[in-house]
Parts: structure tokens; C-alpha cells; sequence
């Protein structure tokens, strides 16, 4: 390249101090040396200048545009280069390939590699389980569902022993005991509570084709209507035709899964007349059939797993009739997919073939990460996020013949173990409060265990451990927890009211002596405490195998009161009435 082509592009100022100009002698100097050899000096002097290196050949009275100071560093920078040659570190060629290399070392130094391992976790996103609580004594059997409302306050229980109980934070004493215990339906385990959003209204999903809303007083509200079990075509019904297996609220409505491979949506208000929309799982399976295993809702996304091993998702706003937005094959085909879990953008199942996956929202072509050998004893397991940042995954390990478990919290990055937690019993449902920061598992004992942190929990079973129990009977704490002595619970003006103001009217009513005198009403259903309840088909059944009335009464008294008395003939009686008196012939048998 020439001289001209150089000058062309680089400014007339570069290199050089401002406000300086350059001595008239070094310009008659540089005019008068010849073409090549002012090419190559100036060549030099640019590649000197651009490295910010001093020219080798300059004098003193050459004004090469560096300060003192960069003169200084400069001299400092070629001593450290020297120095990394001689050790071997930098190349010695002096070509424009050597220089080029030779840049990487100027500069700040490069950043460390990155880690491979997964950065650490708050401490917030693991499990308190420093102190545990046991509730035990209410239910035989395995608790089979657990719900616990926004607030952290109350929570519901249910059990294979067929019966739901309802405790309240704010008026549970050390007793530990339910302020209501009942029957949903006699005969029927409980196989999954879920509380409103707002926590007024209690979803009950028990082994029948109909779900049921109770308030969060366990008053009854009404129960979804029943479809037609002679209907081939499921779309054709307005309600399940086959028991029902999980149930979910989404927003206002509710949403339940039963094994005629359904899902329905149902609105409180209209349920007695049948479904708002329903979505219809088609498996690849001989019949074309599944039952519905787990079901979760997020937003307007419906999350539903079946025991085909598929997961599918739908959205809630748009058409249900059509096929999944998203949808693949999650866990081995008959395993039971126990749980889902949703958290942003991420979703975790919880399946029956002992494993444990995370999946993208966005693509569930392939599991993000699959964690095995995390055996599923029942087909309730929970897995759940922390409510706080979906930072760690809880599940449950358990297996049918042992008798202990594990509750386990995995990293939600790898799934790889952070902590664990022994059992005596099986764990199966788990749920982590978010307002008192405490965690719910439940025991195929019939036992329940809550975990908490004095440091970090609020509220909750902190409340119920300071306050004594009451020697009194009352409608929260009592020692006949059958629900006998319970608060009454009654349809009408009662529903609406707060729960003071039912205290104060239930006082009230206890210095009325005209009803404290009041006898106690009759029962209904399975008798309790003591006391000989009514079923529906009770007079029915009385009247069949009632005893006979003769059974008694002496028969010879029964035969002797048909005997003639004393003094009476035998064939008077035709006469008695109609001729008390006796008229005699007045003709003798002789005559």
C-alpha cells in the first residue's frame, strides 16, 4: 500500500497531542528522503503508533505525540512481554500474525468458565421441617385428600374411613382436634378436597359419579348432576357416568376427571342441570379409553394426565371438542400418574412408574429433566412447588410393603436430591402453606404431620400449640369429636354469617331458657355418640321386618273372650242388638 492510500485513510492528527503542530524542520526532513524509503518509515511509525509501541529509531528530537507518562508505560509493557517470552509463554515472532496473537493479552483478564453445577438455593425455597406437629386419633385409614385454603387458616381432611373433617387454626387448641367431622357419603372414601379461591366453598370428591360443594362450615350446598350410563357417546351426557377420581378449581367453576375418560367443567350455580363444557380424553389404547388420573389447572391452561400415560393440555378459552394444544406420552402406559404441578412456565408429574419429570410449557415434546428411582406406593403422591420462587420440587417415596417413607425436596433445575425427611408412616398428600409457611403430609396411618420452623413460620399451629385446652365442651374443641357436639351447622340466614357472629348468637341461645329446654333434634344418617340415627330407608325397612303385634298377647285369653258368658245362649248374639229383649213363643212343643 503507498504512501497516498495511507494518508487517504488515516486523519491528518492522529498520533499526535492536540493543539501541537509538528516542527518545520522535521518537515523539510521528511520531504527530502526518498519514495520508498519515506514509505517504509512511515509504514513503521503507523504500525508503532497503533500498537502504542515507541519506534526504535526515533531520537529525542523526534516528536513521536506520546506523553512522558505513555513513554513509561510503554517501556513497562515491552519489559513484562520480554519476561513472558523468556518464560515461555508468548511467541517470539515479531510478524504482524505474533502481534496479533500478542493482543489477546491486552486488556482485562478473561471472565472463569462457568459452572456446571446448579446455583445455590435460598433457604426460603426449602421445606421447614425443623419441628413437626402430629395430628392422630380421628381417622383409621389412609388420608387419601388434604386441601388448606388461601389464607392458611382452615383445612380439610378426607380418608378411606369415609369421613371428611374440617379444622380452624384460629379456634384449634392443643387437643388437635376436628371442630367438625361427617360423612359425605355414606360408604364412600374421600378421594380428593379442594377449597374455592376464596375459600368460601369446599369441593368434595369422593368414589361416586357426582361431586358435591359443601361451605367451609361443611354445610351441604347440592351435588353435581349424574349422566346416563346407557350413553355410548360420552359428549351426549350431562354429567359422569363413572366414578370420579380428582376434581380442581379453575377460577369460579370446577373441574372434575372420572374414570369414563372425561373431564367436565361445572358452574356452582347451574350443576344440578348439568356440565358448562367437558373435554373428552381419546386414548391410543384398545377401546379408545382412559381413566382420568391427575388433573391441575393454571391460568387458563388445563393440565390432564391419564392411565395411559399421556399428558395432554388444553386451554380453557378456546374450543375443547378439538385435540390437545400439547400433548405426549409422560409416563409408561398403566402406571398412575398421581400428581401434577404447574408453576410459570414449568410443569412437574409425578408418576407411578417411579419417576419424576419436568417438562417446558412451551415444548413437552421431551421431558427437561427425568429423575428415577422414586418409587410411588400410592396412587394419591403428591409432588408440589415451593410457593415461593418454584426454586424446589417436593414428592413423597413410599412403597406398598414397607412401612416408612421419605419426603423428599429436589432441585427444580436437575432434580437432583437437596434434602430429605424419614417417616414413620407412608407420606401421600403434601401441601406447602405460602401465609404461615408450614408443610402439610399426610400418612396412610390415618395420621397427618405438620412440619414448621419457630424462626420462620407464623401463625397456624403456633396459635393451636400456645393455647390450652378448653375443659369445657365447645363447638371447636370437644372430646366427643364425631361431630355430635359440633357447631351446629343450619341452611338459611346462618350461612352468611361470620364466625363471631355465630358464637355470639349461640350464646345468646344458651341463656334462652325456653330453648336451652329444647329438646335435641333427631339425627341423620349413621347413628354417632350414643345415639340411634335415621336413614332414608329406615320406616321402610320397619315396616317390613317389624315384629307382629300379636306377639304378646296369651291365645287362651285371645280364644275365651269369644266365649259365651254365663246365663247367655248360644245362638243369641244374631239378636242381641236388634232385640235385647227376649220374646218366647207363646205355643208350647206339645201343641
Amino acid at each position: 500500500m503507498d504512501e497516498a492510500a495511507l494518508r487517504a485513510m488515516m486523519p491528518a492528527s492522529f498520533g499526535r497531542r492536540p493543539g501541537k503542530k509538528a516542527s518545520t524542520a522535521s518537515a523539510s526532513r521528511s520531504a527530502s528522503t526518498s519514495t520508498a524509503g519515506a514509505a517504509k518509515d512511515v509504514d513503521k511509525g503507523l504500525s508503532s503508533t497503533v500498537l502504542g509501541k515507541r519506534p526504535a529509531a526515533a531520537t529525542e528530537e523526534e516528536d513521536d505525540g506520546l506523553t512522558a507518562e505513555e513513554r513509561a508505560a510503554n517501556l513497562e509493557a515491552e519489559r513484562q512481554a520480554a519476561e513472558r517470552r523468556a518464560r515461555g509463554l508468548d511467541s517470539d515472532s515479531d510478524d504482524d500474525d505474533s502481534d496479533d496473537d500478542s493482543d489477546d493479552d491486552i486488556g482485562p483478564p478473561a471472565p472463569p468458565p462457568a459452572s456446571s453445577s446448579a446455583p445455590p438455593i435460598p433457604p426460603h425455597t426449602l421445606p421447614p421441617t425443623s419441628s413437626t406437629t402430629l395430628f392422630a386419633g380421628t381417622h383409621t385409614k389412609t388420608l387419601s385428600a388434604l386441601t388448606v385454603d388461601a389464607s392458611g387458616s382452615r383445612f380439610a381432611l378426607g380418608s378411606y374411613d369415609h369421613t371428611l373433617s374440617l379444622y380452624d387454626f384460629g379456634g384449634l387448641t392443643s387437643t388437635l382436634k376436628p371442630f367438625r367431622l361427617f360423612e359425605p357419603v355414606e360408604n364412600y372414601p374421600v378421594l380428593d378436597l379442594s377449597f374455592s379461591p376464596s375459600g368460601g366453598t369446599l369441593l368434595v370428591v369422593n368414589g361416586t359419579s357426582q361431586a358435591s360443594l359443601y361451605t367451609r362450615d361443611g354445610a351441604e350446598l347440592g351435588r353435581c348432576k349424574a349422566g346416563d350410563p346407557y350413553l355410548r357417546d360420552m359428549r351426549n351426557t350431562t354429567g359422569h357416568v363413572g366414578a370420579l377420581t380428582c376434581g380442581a378449581w379453575a377460577g369460579e367453576r370446577f373441574v372434575t376427571g372420572g374414570s369414563d375418560s372425561t373431564v367436565r367443567i361445572w358452574d356452582a350455580d347451574t350443576m344440578q342441570r348439568g356440565q358448562d363444557g367437558m373435554v373428552v380424553l381419546k386414548s391410543k389404547q384398545r377401546g379408545g379409553r382412559t381413566k382420568v388420573t391427575a388433573l391441575a389447572v393454571h391460568e387458563e391452561q388445563l393440565w390432564v394426565s391419564g392411565l395411559d400415560g399421556e399428558l395432554g393440555m388444553w386451554d380453557l378459552r378456546g374450543n375443547l371438542n378439538g385435540k390437545p394444544r400439547a400433548g405426549v406420552s409422560a409416563h409408561e402406559v398403566g402406571s398412575w400418574t398421581s400428581s401434577i404441578a404447574v408453576s410459570g412456565g414449568k410443569v412437574v408429574t409425578r408418576g407411578g412408574d417411579g419417576t419424576v419429570k419436568l417438562w417446558d410449557t412451551r415444548s413437552i415434546r421431551a421431558p427437561l429433566v427425568t429423575r428415577n428411582g422414586l418409587e410411588n406406593g400410592s396412587p394419591h403422591t403428591s409432588v408440589i412447588f415451593d410457593p415461593f420462587d418454584a426454586r424446589t420440587v417436593v414428592t413423597c417415596i413410599s412403597t406398598e410393603k414397607a412401612m416408612g417413607g421419605e419426603i423428599v425436596t429436589l432441585d427444580s433445575l436437575n432434580l437432583e436430591t437437596v434434602s430429605s425427611v424419614r417417616t414413620a408412616s407412608q407420606p401421600i398428600r403434601l401441601h406447602w402453606s405460602a401465609p404461615t409457611d408450614q408443610l402439610f403430609a399426610t400418612h396412610r396411618d390415618g395420621s397427618l404431620s405438620l412440619y414448621y420452623d419457630s424462626s420462620r413460620s407464623r401463625n397456624g399451629i403456633l396459635l393451636a400449640l400456645a393455647r390450652p385446652s378448653s375443659t369445657t365442651s365447645s363447638f371447636y374443641a370437644s372430646t366427643n369429636f364425631d361431630g355430635v357436639d359440633s357447631y351446629p351447622i343450619e341452611m338459611g340466614e346462618n350461612i352468611g354469617q361470620s364466625e363471631s357472629a355465630k358464637r355470639r348468637r349461640l350464646a345468646k341461645d344458651r341463656a334462652d331458657p325456653t330453648k336451652t329446654r329444647m329438646p335435641q333434634a333427631p339425627m341423620e344418617g349413621r347413628g354417632r355418640g350414643g345415639r340411634i340415627g335415621a336413614g332414608e330407608m329406615q320406616g321402610t325397612v320397619q315396616s317390613i321386618w317389624a315384629p307382629p303385634e300379636d306377639l304378646g298377647v296369651d291365645p287362651r285369653e285371645a280364644l275365651l273372650k269369644y266365649a259365651a258368658k254365663e246365663g247367655e245362649g248360644e245362638f243369641d248374639k244374631a239378636w242381641k242388638k236388634t232385640q235385647p229383649k227376649k220374646v218366647f213363643s207363646q205355643y208350647e212343643e206339645g201343641e
